[in-house]
């Protein structure tokens, strides 16, 4: 007699607990692949996570989440021989990660947020009365000072003048072209142009060579009209990733604060904000050498290089190259970040200023959350999985620990 094949829910219980066939687990990806069954999964993912809390065992839950998330990070990297960073901008799973994740938080907090021995009283707002997300926006200095906002109203043609012509692409890449027979001294390249993005913004853009740039928020990258000579050099603060279009006889440099990066053509991400402690250098494909002083470290994909400003040598890491790249994918993603650091990535993006009430809580935190979500949606995971009590004034962001008497139950 044929087996009765398992019902959805019956198959998620069997991955809970690592019993499912590769067919099986086939079917339960091959299920949650279609978006008008996400329903069902933030359902049955809160029903045995609450299964487990209502029976107090935490330890279970755990088990549960980290199976969850290792299953998932599996599916993400995936079999096929395709590059991480391509399955990473049309991956379904992230997207499932993230919702996996959110759902977790929320349910897990909701259940210490419902059971305090002392109810914490806050003063309830709408979601307009806190900073909203950010958007696309930046502003272009030219060469001659003439500045142009650029904003997510996708215009065909942005500028055109004196040789000049700003317009956008697909993708929502805005691209910069300079026709050579007009623009004097276009072949010198101290004509030097900027692109900014605000706290708050973000922007893309194509430059003369064809290398595209992807901009975070709080940032800005000065480029030449055109890359004469035999290299091509640019300066970043702030975050960005790259595409750089291959030309083997002319290398890209991306300098920064505290290091060069050289490349030919390839894909990587360089952050490097004045306010951190280090700044990273993430390679996900091809090759870079990193320059700093004296000392010169090459990168293989998959390597982040590490410069902090008391250090003198440079600090190679192996890391998941998709994690460090995921702001660029509308993703915030923490792996175990301190708190501080995941308040100022949260502070740029919502043009929010954060401040401590009794010093910076130690607290760690992992977890994916979208970057379209509001501030309210993100700080009440934040008040409920990092035992924090977070109040909003205008754009002003006061965090606290709740004291422990609170968080006991």
């Amino acid at each position: 007699m044929e087996k009765t094949p398992y019902t959805i829910r019956q198959l998620f219980h069997r991955f809970l607990q690592n019993r499912c066939t590769s067919e099986e687990l086939d079917r339960l990806y091959q299920y949650f692949e279609i978006d008008e069954n996400e329903a069902v999964l933030r359902e049955i993912i809160l029903e045995e996570l609450d299964k487990d809390l209502e029976e107090g065992n935490e330890v279970a839950q755990e088990q549960h989440l980290s199976l969850l998330f290792d299953q998932l990070n599996e599916k993400i990297q995936g079999a096929r021989e395709v590059p991480l960073y391509k399955r990473l901008l049309s991956s379904r799973w992230v997207q499932i990660a993230a919702t996996i994740s959110l759902v977790a938080f929320l349910a897990v907090a909701s259940y210490r947020y419902m059971n305090p021995p002392a109810p914490i009283e806050k003063l309830v707002k709408s979601e307009a009365d806190y900073p909203q997300p950010g958007s696309d926006k930046a502003v272009l200095t030219l060469f001659n000072g003439k500045q142009v906002v650029l904003n997510d109203a996708k215009q065909d043609q942005i500028l055109k003048e004196a040789g000049v012509t700003v317009f956008n692409a697909e993708e929502g890449l805005v691209v910069y072209q300079v026709d050579e027979s007009v623009v004097p001294g276009h072949h010198d390249d101290t004509q030097i142009n900027t692109i900014s993005t605000p706290r708050g913004g973000q922007y893309q853009i194509v430059l003369t060579d064809g290398t595209k740039v992807w901009l975070n928020a709080s940032s800005s990258l000065e480029f030449p009209s055109h890359f004469s000579g035999d290299s091509r050099k640019v300066k970043l603060i702030g975050e960005a990733y790259f595409e750089v279009a291959h030309q083997a006889s002319k290398p890209f440099f991306v300098q920064t604060a505290e290091s060069e990066v050289e490349v030919l053509g390839t894909i990587f991400n360089v952050m490097a904000y004045p306010e951190e402690k280090s700044s990273q250098i993430t390679l996900l494909t091809g090759s870079v050498n990193i320059n700093k002083k004296s000392e010169t470290v090459r990168l293989h994909p998959g390597q982040q290089a590490e410069i902090t400003r008391d250090r003198k040598s440079i600090r190679v890491l192996n890391v998941d190259p998709e994690s460090i790249v995921a702001w660029k994918n509308g993703i915030f993603l923490f792996d175990g970040s301190d708190l501080q650091q995941v308040m100022r990535q949260v502070g740029r993006w919502y043009n929010a200023e954060v401040e401590y009430q009794d010093g910076v809580p130690p607290v760690k935190l992992t977890g994916m959350v979208s970057r379209k979500d509001s501030l309210a949606v993100l700080l009440e995971i934040l008040e409920r999985a990092g035992g924090l009590d977070v109040d909003v004034y205008g754009n002003k962001v006061m965090v606290k620990r709740l004291k422990q008497k609170t968080m006991e139950r």
